[in-house]
């Protein structure tokens, strides 16, 4: 894709990215959801303008999410796990399948863990009481970490067989 319409794709989807964000921090129930949706713009233009402009779209959210955001717990999903999850995969899927998925297990799980400690350490969020609620809350990660990279797979093969064409016949 030409830079001009690369850097036009990536404005565009910085833009939506930082919108659904901060619907995302109004509604607490939203705020994973608004990461999912925005990590998947970084996915699409990892795909379709290859090279920097994914970083550079993953840079200009994280900064514009935590400059403007009213929330600075969605900022921290999705600067810690949605925004980058999608370059870290593209990279990690070119391994062999079992280092593969052992390496994503691990990288989400130190993902987690750096939101989690900045979370208590700077931006007031609490930890569970009980000890079982604090496994719960390990397990239930885990299920949703898991559920959102085979999510991410599906989205990706499906828009490159079926909505790929359409789109890059919208940009000739």
């Amino acid at each position: 894709m030409k830079p001009v319409r690369a850097l036009t794709l990536s404005s565009v989807l910085a833009a939506l990215s930082v919108l659904l964000l901060f619907l995302g921090s109004l509604l607490d129930v939203l705020d994973l959801a608004a990461v999912m949706v925005a990590s998947f713009f970084v996915t699409l233009v990892l795909i379709e303008c290859r090279g920097i402009w994914c970083w550079l779209l993953y840079i200009v959210v994280s900064v514009l999410s935590f400059l403007l955001l009213p929330g600075r717990f969605v900022t921290l999903e999705y600067v810690f796990f949605g925004g980058i999850w999608p370059i870290l995969k593209y990279w990690l899927e070119k391994l062999p399948r079992l280092p593969s998925f052992l390496l994503k297990l691990l990288v989400g799980n130190a993902l987690a863990a750096a939101a989690a400690w900045l979370g208590l350490r700077f931006f007031g969020l609490e930890v569970p009481a009980s000890v079982w609620m604090k496994v719960l809350t390990v397990v239930l990660w885990e299920v949703v970490f898991l559920l959102f990279d085979v999510l991410l797979t599906r989205l990706i093969v499906l828009w490159c067989v079926k909505y790929r064409a359409r789109f890059r016949r919208l940009f000739r």
